[in-house]
């Protein structure tokens, strides 16, 4: 039997290193625990910064490591893991994920192998972004900026077979 999972996540504003991480606990706690009520899907959540090193052959690399201390200009690296913990494949899998208060979605940060994206201005309607529209005060229509997106989704556009693991990521700059 195939099993359909639909997954909403929710972030907090991350402030210090002590925040982000009750952040995270009680982000993939909500996320594990909706999962798990899908019988299907386990959700694994991390937020990080890049880092410049060199590297073994002396060249100036970037990696990423778990968010510290951030402060108003840091951008952070939301990643969502998602995996196929069931004896079947799981099918329409979606993962919607606010953007966390005090945080700006990063334009065209949004990433997931084998989705499709779509934005959300309120958390409730989404779109493609091309398609994303704001109301000015006078009633007319306007592309929507992406400092006005608040929730982003995923939807996986084939199953996730016995096992697999994926995930999707973006980036949010602190107000």
């Amino acid at each position: 039997m195939k099993a359909a999972t639909s997954i909403e996540t929710t972030t907090a504003h991350p402030l210090t290193k002590a925040k982000l991480a009750l952040a995270m606990l009680i982000f993939a706690a909500a996320g594990v625990a909706q999962a798990q009520s899908k019988n299907c899907i386990e959700l694994q959540a991390s937020a990080e910064t890049e880092e410049q090193y060199t590297d073994d052959q002396g060249r100036a690399a970037t990696r990423l490591v778990p968010a510290g201390k951030i402060v108003p200009g840091n951008e952070v690296i939301w990643t969502i893991t998602a995996k196929n913990v069931c004896d079947s494949a799981a099918e329409n899998i979606v993962i919607a994920n606010p953007v966390p208060e005090h945080m700006t979605y990063v334009a065209s940060s949004a990433m997931g192998v084998g989705t499709a994206i779509t934005y959300s201005l309120d958390g409730q309607q989404f779109a493609s972004a091309n398609e994303l529209t704001a109301k000015e005060a006078d009633g007319s229509s306007r592309p929507a900026r992406a400092a006005e997106i608040r929730a982003i989704r995923w939807t996986y556009t084939a199953p996730f077979p016995k096992g697999a693991t994926a995930f999707v990521r973006y980036r949010a700059t602190v107000n």
